[in-house]
């Protein structure tokens, strides 16, 4: 009897399964190259995976592609290639910055992205992006330039992922390079009757880019990140410009860790707060831990910027801990290891800086360098050896020291640590702990220029907003 009742059973609950509707499963989508434009393949394969929807992926062959535009609305799913070295993408000429659904699609910046997504969830892996022709855009931008705008171009409400991606750029004219930003992620942008630019980025947006590698002019670029999460680590940066260039990034966590970076033009690192007016939110807090930078020719190490002390009543906007770091100078004393520019409150802990700059941590110097001074308060630098830091600052008229405190610091803290550690303290209220004091040498007065004439806003940003 039971043995009957068990067949019964299971007779039953096979007929119910058949009965119930098939559950929908994602879809791959797979491209192959076809030795010449594939840029209709691609599309029509992000359209397909859209419509199939989330958790569908678009598979590309090993191979070379050459593409043009491609702009992907409320994709959420895998981007895949047969490996780095294996799928390599380049373009075509003809990325152009009026294309229609680009222009459609992301109104704000109609600028020449390769592939441009707006929402949705982007995990893309496993291939090369090698950028050969010297002029791979249609004319855009006031100067009619013909750099590829961004590899990847990441708005609206969106996450993304970046893994074992690898992107190299070659001769153009973005400051040499073909290609001006490899990875863009940026807010909406919104503008009101004074032309006045806020960014209302993603309320949720998680992004990582993880054991990827970038040579060229500038790696990455956040802009306009709210209430958002950033992760970046374990990736090889060679850079004329920056490894990451991350502004306006309010109510944000980004955590940089474990990356080797080189950089020969502008800084491995560019924090910015408060170049735009915007409503009063929370501060960004970075965490830069455990990574090696190497800053060559005019580069830095880590820069901040905190411009929010400019607008009435407006609080402090940038949060960062730089913990571990090693960092080597090399660039004859054009820039510091570490700079602070009108930042509050950053922690300074256990890093090592050697070799030749301006400093290996400066803070509230802008006075001293002909810029409009600004405040700098209550740094915490402790326990770093910069024993093997060379400074100079013969270049703008001033002498600078491992540890320099200039004019515009105020009631910092300084703890040397193991090694020898001099400090040239110029600011106000500073205490100084194991460390040996400088003399302030004598100083003519500087003409003082405002800090955005000296390094604007469309200069430091490349030319893409």
């Amino acid at each position: 009897m039971r043995r009957v009742l068990l067949v019964f059973a299971i007779t039953a609950a096979l007929l119910g399964l058949l009965a119930a509707p098939a559950l929908a499963s994602p879809k791959t989508f797979y491209v192959a190259p076809c030795g010449g434009n594939d840029t209709a393949h691609i599309q029509a394969a992000f359209n397909a995976a859209v419509t199939a929807g989330t958790g569908s992926t678009v598979q590309l062959a090993a191979g070379h592609f050459h593409t043009n535009n491609i702009v992907v609305n409320g994709f959420d799913g895998y981007f895949r290639g047969a490996g780095g070295g294996k799928t390599v993408i380049d373009t075509l000429r003809g990325v152009d910055p009026s294309a229609a659904g680009l222009a459609a699609a992301i109104p704000a910046d109609p600028c020449p992205f390769l592939f441009a997504f707006k929402g949705g969830d982007l995990r893309a892996s496993d291939m090369s992006f090698d950028i050969t022709a010297a002029s791979p855009a249609e004319p855009w931008y006031s100067d009619n330039e013909t750099d590829v705008a961004a590899v990847f171009y990441v708005t609206g409400n969106a996450s993304s992922s970046f893994d074992r991606v690898s992107f190299r750029a070659h001769a153009g004219d973005a400051d040499g390079y073909n290609v001006d930003v490899d990875i863009f992620i940026e807010g909406v942008e919104q503008y009101d009757a004074n032309d006045v630019t806020t960014f209302i980025g993603p309320t949720s947006g998680t992004d990582t880019v993880s054991d990827c590698s970038f040579q060229g002019r500038t790696a990455i670029k956040l802009e306009g990140l709210t209430a958002g999460r950033m992760t970046i680590r374990d990736n090889t940066f060679n850079e004329y410009y920056t490894s990451l260039f991350s502004i306006e990034d309010s109510n944000s966590q980004i955590d940089i860790s474990h990356n080797q970076m080189r950089c020969s033009g502008g800084d491995n690192l560019i924090l910015a707060q408060g170049w735009v007016e915007l409503a009063a939110l929370p501060a960004p807090r970075y965490r830069i831990t455990d990574n090696h930078m190497v800053a060559t020719g005019t580069a830095g190490g880590v820069w901040l910027d905190d411009e929010s002390w400019s607008y009435d009543n407006a609080p402090n906007r940038l949060d960062a801990a730089i913990v571990g770091n090693t960092i080597t100078l090399d660039n004859g004393g054009m820039d510091g290891g570490i700079d602070g520019y009108y930042a509050k409150g950053i922690r300074v802990l256990g890093n090592r800086i050697s070799g030749t700059g301006l400093a290996g941590i400066m803070v509230g110097a802008t006075a001293s360098l002909g810029w409009t001074p600004g405040p700098a308060s209550g740094w915490r630098i402790i326990g770093n050896d910069v024993s093997g830091v060379t400074a100079t600052g013969d270049q703008y008229g001033v002498s600078t020291a491992p540890i320099w405190l200039g004019p515009d610091a105020d009631r910092c803290l300084v703890v040397g640590g193991c090694t020898p550690t001099q400090v040239l303290d110029q600011g106000t209220d500073d205490t100084l702990i194991n460390v040996t004091p400088l003399d302030p040498p004598t100083q003519a007065a500087r003409a003082m220029v405002p800090f955005r004439a000296a390094a604007s806003l469309e200069q430091m940003s490349g030319g893409v907003r």
